[in-house]
């Protein structure tokens, strides 16, 4: 996979003054967590929606897109599930989304959704 395809996306170290110090005990959290899950397998954490936009309201998600080498939904999303739980109930921030997908896969969700990947490129920051 190539690495450069990844880059979009704002460092969150540029962006850090956007988050309340809650949010970033999240990010910090979460980012370990699926590291230690995938180890080298992890290729990018990045958040993406409202939160990144800085448009969320009180009750907005956090949506997090987790790159990975490669992937199967059908074991990933059960994996990922329970960490969202975990974050949840440790963070009490409310709602957290993690999809997981490779780089072919992101770039396969044009066909599904138009325009998709163009907003995540500019919206999303990097963890």
């Amino acid at each position: 996979m190539n690495q450069d395809a990844l880059s979009f996306g704002q460092p969150l170290d540029e962006v850090r003054a956007s988050f309340s110090s809650r949010e970033l005990d999240l990010f910090s959290d979460l980012l370990g967590e699926v590291r230690s899950l995938y180890g080298e397998r992890l290729k990018s954490l990045k958040l993406v929606g409202s939160r990144a936009r800085g448009t969320a309201m009180e009750r907005s998600d956090y949506d997090f897109l987790v790159f990975l080498d490669t992937c199967d939904y059908s074991v990933e999303v059960p994996k990922l599930r329970s960490l969202c739980y975990q974050m949840n109930l440790k963070h009490g921030l409310g709602c957290i989304s993690l999809s997981p997908l490779s780089q072919e896969q992101f770039i396969g969700l044009d066909a599904k959704f138009q325009g998709i990947t163009d907003n995540f490129r500019r919206d999303a920051v990097t963890l």
